[in-house]
């Protein structure tokens, strides 16, 4: 009996012991790669002209929702999907290379709509013509470079080789920051030089990516029919969200950007670098909370979900207030161009950080396959018609009212989200009573 109890007392610090590791090497890790690209972004709110910013928000902004519709949530689902198999190199290899034919297949869709909707968007602005041309080139490079990144960091998470996967995004990192100074140094930095940065990083982040997760998978030749199949099957249901999601996620710019003035596009561009404090707290909802919630029993779910909440809660409490109570220091940092923007501030860390909460929330339903096809139905057809609503009830050709736009939207999502956790709670509540009883 005591031998018994020393057991599981030592497995127990063993346990311990490790998620302490893996949890100080991620605030370390992540935290190191946060403050490099904030260093290189809020850079940039100096360094660039503001109408080279706004040029360059736009850019970032179509990249960013081109890499989402190109992924389609398949990169997502390999953690979800190979469960506790992590182990096995063909499992995790099929999976991978099942992902990577429904993404080879979206780009080329992807492509073409950033080709017609880049040069449509940036027409009204006046930009020149071969500033819109590198612009899209480079949102087209880093559209297929993200292949590699995407899909071949799934195995360094899963395995648990942060540190690995954080000196490759250091090295990135501090390259472009420094290739950005020297730029500004000799006066030649602008909009599609910043934008070219990323392209290189992201190329070398997936090949280094590529590399060291080949001891932890075989991939096949081809992907599987049967694995493709499962991998559609678990995320047809979410793809009009994923889809509606990729577009709402950068909602802000492209609002300001067909209503508003070229200022008002790098003023919005510039508050969203400061939400960029809130990407550490995502990543550790991806890199932490998704595979501890995907390998939990369906006992106490509800209260290790609702501990969860608790901590992300008052993370955004704090942001929140800091963001209302202490304007200064970030608008500080922003800039002179910027310092106007006092109530924009509070309003962007508000909304930020309810956005924060959206993604925690979201992460732990698809890591409880808590994925219907009536949500997209339901949450995307009311979100829209919300949206029409305020586009024609609201001045959007000012910051403060887009703000106030993405605010609205932002917790009428968080709202669909509870309703989703709450049934899947009382699902999997359902599934536990009707087990027999020993």
């Amino acid at each position: 009996m005591i031998n018994k109890l020393i057991a599981n007392i030592s497995i127990s610090n063993i346990i311990y012991h490790n998620w302490f590791k893996v949890f100080f090497v991620f605030i370390i890790g992540q935290g190191a790669v946060q403050l490099i690209q904030l260093l290189s972004g809020f850079f940039l709110i100096h360094w660039l002209s503001v109408e080279d910013y706004a040029q360059y928000s736009i850019a970032f902004a179509f990249q960013s929702t081109a890499q989402v519709l190109v992924e389609l949530g398949v990169s997502g689902s390999v953690v979800a999907l190979v469960g506790n198999r992590i182990h096995d190199k063909k499992v995790l290899g099929n999976y991978i290379k099942g992902g990577k034919f429904f993404r080879n297949r979206m780009f080329f869709i992807v492509s073409l709509i950033c080709i017609i909707g880049f040069p449509y968007m940036t027409l009204q602005h006046g930009w020149p013509l071969h500033i819109t041309l590198l612009l899209l080139l480079c949102i087209l490079l880093n559209l297929f470079f993200t292949g590699n990144t995407a899909f071949y960091i799934t195995p360094l998470m899963i395995h648990r080789k942060l540190k690995e996967m954080y000196n490759v995004q250091l090295t990135s990192g501090l390259f472009r920051l420094l290739f950005l100074w020297a730029a500004y140094l000799l006066s030649v930095i602008n909009s599609w030089l910043a934008a070219f940065t990323t392209c290189v990083g992201v190329f070398y982040n997936g090949e280094r990516f590529r590399k060291k997760s080949q001891e932890f998978i075989e991939e096949p030749v081809s992907s599987d029919p049967k694995t493709r199949k499962e991998i559609l099957s678990y995320v047809k249901p979410v793809i009009p969200g994923i889809v509606y999601s990729a577009f709402s996620a950068q909602i802000s710019l492209f609002i300001i950007g067909i209503f508003g003035a070229s200022e008002n596009i790098a003023e919005v561009g510039a508050l969203g670098r400061l939400g960029q404090i809130f990407v550490i707290f995502n990543m550790a909802s991806s890199t932490l909370i998704v595979p501890y919630l995907a390998r939990q029993s369906k006992e106490n779910l509800g209260k290790k979900i609702l501990g969860i909440l608790a901590i992300g809660s008052c993370i955004a409490i704090v942001l929140i207030t800091i963001g209302f109570s202490f304007p200064k220091p970030l608008l500080w940092i922003m800039g002179e161009k910027y310092s106007h923007l006092r109530e924009e501030v509070g309003l962007l860390i508000l909304n930020s950080s309810i956005l924060f909460i959206n993604v925690l929330m979201w992460d732990m339903n698809c890591s409880r396959k808590w994925l219907w096809s009536w949500i997209p139905i339901v949450s995307i057809s009311s979100n829209v018609l919300l949206q029409i609503i305020m586009i024609y009830t609201m001045d959007l050709s000012s910051t403060y009212n887009v703000l106030v736009f993405s605010i609205v939207l932002s917790v009428f999502n968080l709202l669909n989200k509870i309703l989703v956790t709450i049934i899947g709670l009382n699902k999997t509540k359902n599934e536990i009573n009707l087990l027999p009883k020993e």
